[in-house]
């Protein structure tokens, strides 16, 4: 019966030590999401950069074969 006792005191002591550190928990989880978010909005953007230098070499290459034609 003492082991029992001495099991339960050891697992109630170590879910108290353990639930000191679910606010740094979260603050990880927030951090790696903020930082996920950031790398996808520095995507998002370069990607449009580009897609917006795609657009101008497109253009330049359609006047180069415009004055070649002419």
């Amino acid at each position: 019966m003492s082991s029992v006792m001495m099991i339960t005191a050891v697992l109630q002591a170590t879910s108290e030590v353990a639930d000191q550190f679910n606010g740094y928990l979260m603050l990880a989880y927030f951090v790696m999401w903020l930082i996920v978010m950031v790398y996808i909005g520095t995507l998002m953007i370069r990607q449009r950069h580009l897609r917006q230098d795609l657009q101008l070499m497109q253009k330049i290459l359609q006047e180069n074969e415009e004055e070649l034609e002419s």
